[in-house]
């Protein structure tokens, strides 16, 4: 029944509540909006919007862990990683040597390192090229970096070869990191550094294309495209995890970095003339260049 014009509308029942009690509803709805508030951005994806790349320098501590891994693990693990097994880096049956020269010294063979920050495989590579490299010279500057979240085998713990600093008497690093790990837009990795003619000449030679990720050259003699073992062994942990663990030779992961290590320490001995003879002549090495099929140290 419709009621008539004249008669009042009853009021809200809002109106007949206590006032302390509208009161205390108010701040129940308030506390509950900030909740939520705090609860969306605490899950919210982190912002990737940075188009500037900074550098993470390693502790020196990590550098000088990763330097003195023993010659016993080497020598234990010599080739051998049943768990994850390592492919072998491939001779390119080219004869002129990649030689550079450092400050005016003498020429050296080149070992080129061709990655990206993202990429999974780069990351996983770094790690065998460091030990190999950390036998023949000493890093004096190492970045800290993670492969992209948003690729197979996600947030791998590695380095970055950009700004780094390496000095050797036998062997000359050359890197490019070709895009870095920022992709600010959605739509692509920013570009980091650019090959030389040299180096572009290499990555059109043994890479697939431009985005060969990664590539090892080791003076023109030896190469390896990709990674040479599994990346999801370093699923999950820190770099100072991965490095704890070379002191095992019985460790999966262990066997893997290692036994691929020998190698690129095999294919540069083979180059330099096999210096320094204490890691050119040890058992691991020596396996290496069984593995490999090397028999003499390359003319130099």
């Amino acid at each position: 029944m419709s009621q008539p014009a004249n008669e009042p509308v009853p009021a809200p029942l809002l109106r007949h509540l206590p006032r302390r009690y509208i009161a205390f509803g108010l701040i129940v709805v308030a506390i509950f909006l900030l909740g939520a508030l705090v609860l969306v951005r605490d899950n919210a994806a982190p912002g990737s919007s940075s188009t500037v790349e900074t550098f993470s320098p390693a502790p020196s501590s990590l550098v000088s862990s990763l330097a003195s891994v023993p010659t016993s693990v080497y020598d234990t693990v010599g080739v051998d990683s049943p768990t994850n097994p390592v492919a072998s880096l491939r001779p390119t049956g080219s004869s002129p040597l990649w030689e550079a020269t450092i400050d005016g010294g003498p020429p050296l063979p080149v070992l080129f390192f061709y990655g990206a920050e993202f990429a999974p495989y780069a990351a996983a590579e770094r790690w065998p090229v460091i030990l190999a490299l950390s036998r023949f010279g000493t890093f004096t500057q190492l970045g800290l970096m993670e492969s992209s979240s948003t690729t197979a085998f996600p947030d791998l713990p590695t380095f970055t070869f950009w700004q780094v600093g390496y000095s050797s008497r036998y062997v000359v690093l050359q890197s490019v990191e070709r895009y870095s790990s920022l992709n600010p837009t959605g739509a692509g990795y920013l570009g980091l550094e650019q090959p030389d003619a040299r180096q572009a000449s290499a990555i059109a030679t043994y890479g697939t294309g431009a985005d060969a990720f990664s590539l090892v050259d080791v003076a023109n003699h030896w190469v390896q495209r990709g990674s040479s073992y599994a990346p999801g062994v370093l699923d999950g942990l820190s770099q100072d995890q991965v490095a704890s663990d070379l002191a095992y030779p019985a460790s999966p992961l262990a066997q893997a970095l290692v036994a691929s290590a020998n190698q690129i320490t095999a294919a540069i001995c083979s180059v330099d003339g096999d210096e320094p003879g204490a890691v050119c002549q040890s058992r691991g090495v020596l396996a290496a260049d069984v593995k490999l099929g090397i028999t003499a140290p390359a003319a130099h």
